[in-house]
């Protein structure tokens, strides 16, 4: 019987150290010390036998899941539709059966943009690739984006800026728009409170003149 209750003490002692939480819900933040370990994201590839109700979710591990998004389509955050094998984060409810919100890692990455705040003429923006490598597009700005990742539904965003103190920081958005081509991230931080619209970036078409311009000049140096 001692022996029982050690074990049972032993056990309830592991569980207190380890500070068990139940997953986080939507806009919730997590402490800082704990940031690490309180992602509550599901990973996975959108799988062919998603419906307008539910969401086949194929995670890494090879699980197949399925999960309700009924009600994150009815507020507005299914973030970049649902495609079959299209990559998808998920954030689920507390017995994982239906979605707060999903984002459509696929859609997210590209190149985004906005009028620079400076001339409100050239674009600004951030270029989100594959694999969590961030960049400024075309580098302008005194921002430098260097990494991305999804965090409980928030884009967490590594940030430095141009004043060579090689300085390096976190700064975390909530997305509240998405679209193929639309993009409006919330700063979520507590001291600040703005929400930054993005476009998809298109270059500008190139137009016919219906002009030939001669660019030979040899002839007009011609002495003789």
């Amino acid at each position: 019987m001692k022996k029982t209750l050690s074990i049972l003490a032993i056990i309830a002692g592991i569980i207190t150290a380890c500070d068990i939480k139940a997953p986080l819900k939507v806009g919730y933040e997590p402490p800082a010390d704990n940031i690490e370990n309180a992602d509550s994201t599901i990973y996975g590839f959108c799988g062919p036998a998603t419906t307008s109700r539910q969401l086949q979710l194929i995670t890494s591990s090879d699980d197949t899941i399925f999960v309700n998004v009924e009600k994150a389509k009815r507020l507005g955050r299914v973030y970049g539709g649902l495609t079959p094998g299209d990559e998808i984060y998920v954030l689920p409810d507390a017995d994982h059966s239906q979605a707060l919100f999903t984002i459509n890692k696929s859609a997210l990455l590209g190149e985004w943009v906005m009028p620079s705040p400076y001339d409100g003429s050239t674009p600004s923006g951030i270029v989100i690739k594959d694999g969590g490598e961030a960049e400024s597009f075309q580098q302008q700005g005194d921002i430098i984006y260097k990494s991305w990742s999804i965090l409980n539904g928030h884009l967490m965003l590594v940030e430095t800026r141009e004043d060579g103190t090689d300085l390096f920081y976190t700064q975390g958005y909530e997305i509240t728009r998405m679209t193929s081509d639309s993009l409006y991230l919330r700063n979520i931080s507590p001291t600040e409170d703005e929400t930054f619209e993005y476009g998809r970036y298109k270059p500008e078409p190139e137009v016919d003149l219906g002009v030939d311009l001669d660019y030979d000049y040899e002839e007009d140096y011609l002495l003789f």
